[in-house]
């Protein structure tokens, strides 16, 4: 994480005045200063809560984790688990046990980010199970996305191949058309989530489309995610 690219309550407390250099989420009291401390170290240890420590962020991580080890197809070997230091540095190990490893990282930080600046900017409070179905819905969203685009622009079915079925797994697949510029994509319902399933048909969306594929492309994203997105969960 970028040096103080994330405003931390304790990092703003040094600039608002009668700000609690507390996590919002759970209440815990975060250092400021300590004299055993340099500020790099109390800043990465603020860090740490913020996307790791937090109970509620711990809650999320740990449906992250059932999750992704419950669609990973070859489940020989080690149980995936997110520790501190995956949820820092990413889920680079794991690149050929799992589809795409980067965006499953990227898009559950950004999830926590995101809780956490809708708690201080709303008040809006997200349980960590609220915030697991909105990262799988955001995961869903993205392969759908890259999906349409591909068969879409007939040119970039080989990057979506690459990034989402060169592992296979147990949540979702492809099923080959009669050239490498169709096929379908088939979500299936999996333990954890709330999803039941759909399919996308390559030729079907690009006869939908006709000329206006960006139109299309987003109308059908929208159909695909409003027919399955739950009212998300949120704390009182």
């Amino acid at each position: 994480m970028a040096h103080a690219a994330v405003p931390t309550a304790a990092q703003l407390s040094h600039y608002i005045p009668d700000l609690e250099p507390a996590c919002k989420f759970c209440s815990t009291a975060i250092q400021t200063s300590d004299a055993n401390d340099d500020p790099g170290t109390l800043e990465s240890k603020n860090i740490a809560h913020y996307f790791w420590a937090c109970p509620r962020i711990r809650d999320f991580w740990q449906r992250v984790s059932r999750f992704l080890q419950d669609i990973r197809a070859e489940t020989a070997g080690p149980v995936f688990q997110v520790d501190l230091r995956m949820a820092a540095t990413g889920f680079g190990a794991w690149s050929k046990r799992l589809p795409n490893a980067d965006a499953l990282h990227g898009l559950a930080v950004w999830e926590i980010y995101r809780a956490r600046a809708e708690l201080s900017l709303e008040g809006t409070t997200h349980s960590g199970e609220a915030m697991f179905i909105r990262w799988k819905l955001s995961l869903m969203q993205r392969i759908n996305q890259d999906f349409i685009y591909a068969f879409t622009q007939l040119k970039a079915a080989h990057p979506f191949h690459n990034r989402w079925l060169m592992v296979s797994n147990r949540w979702y697949h492809f099923d080959p058309g009669e050239n490498e510029l169709s096929g379908k994509l088939s979500f299936h319902s999996s333990p954890h989530t709330l999803d039941s399933s759909h399919n996308i048909d390559s030729n079907e969306l690009l006869a939908s489309q006709g000329a206006n594929t960006s139109s299309a492309s987003s109308t059908l994203t929208s159909n695909v995610l409003s027919s399955q997105t739950p009212d998300t969960p949120r704390d009182d």
